[in-house]
């Protein structure tokens, strides 16, 4: 018999990646431009969904299955995205 007790809401609005910068022109010999910049991944996901990441469950049918997953189903095994900063300078010659 199927049923709808454990069916939720898998929607969900995500923050994947940010990148800021800044090109400084500067007048100095032997230094064209500056660029520094910073970059966020993973920075936030707004869901009502209680499972780790709804990007990550299979939802391709309930009930079939592909190379031993069943789809559609959230087992909770992938771990959660990590989060990840990067800054950087570029410097121009």
């Amino acid at each position: 018999m199927y049923s709808d007790y454990y069916l939720e809401s898998g929607s969900f609005v995500k923050i994947d990646e940010i990148t800021l910068g800044y090109n400084f022109k500067l007048n100095v010999k032997g230094l064209r431009n500056l660029r520094v910049y910073a970059t966020g991944q993973n920075l936030a996901t707004f869901t009502k969904y209680s499972g780790n990441d709804p990007d990550f469950v299979l939802d391709n049918g309930i009930g079939r299955e592909f190379d031993g997953k069943a789809l559609g189903i959230d087992t909770r095994g992938p771990y959660p995205s990590t989060r990840s900063f990067l800054f950087g300078i570029n410097v121009g010659f």
